[in-house]
């Protein structure tokens, strides 16, 4: 027990500092973006309940006040998932376009799921503190599935799109497995 609290410590302690030093050089968000891995499980699937219905689910998350990022926690399968967090900083969209707004700070989230050979079978990406009006919870998926998961993949091989309309995914990232 001694020895898993020794390893998720030092494993959130890296995370953090690499957050922290992204978000210093990505402070336009309009960099490509790190999609650091902050977990990884063997046995597992994506929770497809709460995905499904994304809207009603993340709102029944908030009014909960638990945390919204529950619905890309996995449930007992066959594959094996990963989650991924970019860190950074950019201008929130705001009604009037104010030049003036503050830098705020924005987590996107990426799940993914592969196979025994390490391809990508299925994923999910979402920005946590999404707040574009007419509220709404933009969450894209992965349209291209068989690639195998590698450091530096790019984002923009996965084809992201839209759930509800279909929309491209407008940014890019690169993949950062921990410990590789």
């Amino acid at each position: 027990m001694k020895y898993l609290i020794i390893v998720l410590l030092s494993c959130f302690s890296g995370y953090s500092l690499h957050a922290q030093s992204q978000t210093q050089g990505n402070s336009a968000g309009k960099d490509a973006k790190t999609y650091v891995m902050v977990a990884n499980k063997l046995n597992t699937d994506f929770n497809y309940k709460l995905l499904d219905n994304f809207e009603q689910s993340f709102s029944d998350l908030v009014a909960e006040n638990n945390s919204r990022e529950l619905i890309f926690n996995p449930v007992n399968g066959k594959y094996h998932y990963y989650k991924f967090i970019a860190t950074y900083k950019a201008r929130g969209i705001s009604p009037n376009s104010d030049p003036a707004k503050p830098e705020q700070t924005f987590h996107n989230i990426l799940i993914l799921k592969t196979d025994d050979q390490q391809k990508i079978v299925d994923g999910y990406h979402y920005v946590l503190e999404w707040a574009e009006k007419p509220l709404s919870y933009p969450l894209f998926k992965v349209n291209t599935t068989g690639i195998p998961l590698q450091e530096g993949l790019s984002i923009k091989q996965l084809n992201l799109k839209r759930v509800v309309d279909s929309a491209d995914f407008g940014d890019d990232g690169k993949i950062k497995l921990a410990g590789r």
